[in-house]
């Protein structure tokens, strides 16, 4: 009977450490940390597609990051954030997602470099302000959801118009211009 109740004991606190694990890309980890890691950004918009030429495209990238955070982990936890290219822009939305979470001298940036990618980098602290950062969050999101955020700032979409505004191809001649002849020039017929 002590040997059922001591492995009841351990499987308890096994499963129980276990779930405030918090791993982004589904990797093994403990309660101890907030793992956010690696690719922080590419990972947090493979479930909500950020078009390229986005402008403004750290705030979303914050504002992405705060969401999972807020709702997945824990204060005391140890938040891991990785960027593999070392971008202005990976830079400035750690820079945000750190400074709403995180006592400013928690906060550490670590080289990642590797030889396919050597300007890149972690950041880590210890997670402090999740109550604040929800709320703050929660209000932002009223006021203008990650959505339309994309929306406003995407590209403009460009269509082809195959209607009477087309450019229309140049009408060419079978007659050889000097330049063609002497310079060895192409005309401006398609």
């Amino acid at each position: 009977m002590l040997i059922l109740q001591a492995m009841l004991l351990a499987v308890t606190l096994v499963v129980g450490s276990n779930a405030h694990a918090v791993s982004l890309a589904g990797r093994p980890t403990d309660e101890t940390v907030c793992d956010l890691s690696p690719l922080t950004n590419y990972r947090l918009t493979r479930k909500t597609f950020v078009p390229q030429g986005t402008s403004r495209v750290w705030e979303i990238y914050s504002r992405l990051a705060l969401q999972f955070i807020t709702s997945e982990c824990r204060n005391g936890q140890v938040l891991i954030l990785h960027s593999d290219l070392g971008s202005s822009v990976d830079e400035r939305s750690f820079r945000d997602v750190t400074g709403e979470l995180c006592s400013p001298a928690d906060v550490t940036r670590d080289s990642a470099a590797t030889r396919e990618y050597p300007h890149a980098f972690q950041v880590k602290c210890k997670l402090a302000k999740i109550q604040d950062a929800k709320q703050r969050l929660a209000a932002a999101e009223g006021i203008q959801t990650v959505d339309e955020m994309i929306q406003e700032r995407a590209p403009a979409q460009r269509s082809v118009d195959a209607g009477e505004n087309a450019p229309k191809p140049k009408e060419c001649s079978q007659k050889i211009g000097l330049g063609q002849v002497l310079l060895g020039l192409g005309g401006n017929c398609r």
